[in-house]
């Protein structure tokens, strides 16, 4: 099945995975991979990045039938020409961190685990260095398994944004951008945390 995004849902054996589809078949604008929910969470849903629409879609997914459908909101909205480009839930599902490409902004949302929905934004931080005067070009964004920590890779720097996550609030406090090898894109952090 498709959405307007250009998702396609595909079944492998007894499990069922959203997947974001390849040009051409996407008409509102490059879309990136969903995350799911949390583990634990009755509603099921997906927040599909769209550039596009400078949007959030959010969609109820039915692991019985593979079908997505328009949750209440069907959308959260950002900055226009942000780009929005990947989610991250943090580990106990209580926020979602949101990094847009186009102005390598962050946004914290909190997420109702009930409904499966963003609330209002709480932050919007940037993943660029201070003093960096170039075009901004964010890419990914990673939790550290312990949920301390989130790193952002931001490509036109050509650096690393780290922020310490306040536990209980969710919003994020700078601690400075690291040098990467020329525009960095995906990354990973080992399961321990500290690599």
């Amino acid at each position: 099945m498709k959405t307007s995004m250009g998702v396609t849902v595909l079944s492998v054996g007894l499990f069922a995975a959203a997947c974001a589809a390849a040009p051409p078949v996407n008409p509102g604008g490059p879309g990136h991979l969903p995350p799911p929910a949390p583990a634990g969470f009755d509603n099921a849903s997906n927040g599909l990045t769209d550039d596009a629409t400078h949007q959030v879609d959010q969609e109820k997914f039915d692991a019985r039938s593979g079908k997505l459908t328009p949750n209440d909101p069907p959308n959260v909205s950002v900055k226009a020409k942000a780009g929005p480009r990947h989610l991250v839930f943090s580990p106990k599902g209580k926020f979602v961190y949101l990094v847009d490409e186009l102005d390598a902004s962050i946004y914290v949302f909190p997420w109702d685990g009930k409904s499966g929905t963003l609330k209002k934004e709480i932050q919007v931080a940037s993943a660029l260095p201070k003093g960096f005067e170039g075009k901004p070009w964010a890419a990914d964004l990673h939790l550290t398994p312990d949920g301390r920590f989130l790193y952002a890779s931001e490509r036109g720097s050509s650096t690393l944004a780290v922020f310490r996550i306040d536990a209980e609030r969710g919003t994020l406090q700078s601690l400075g951008n690291t040098p990467t090898e020329k525009t960095p894109r995906g990354f990973a952090i080992d399961p321990s945390g500290r690599w």
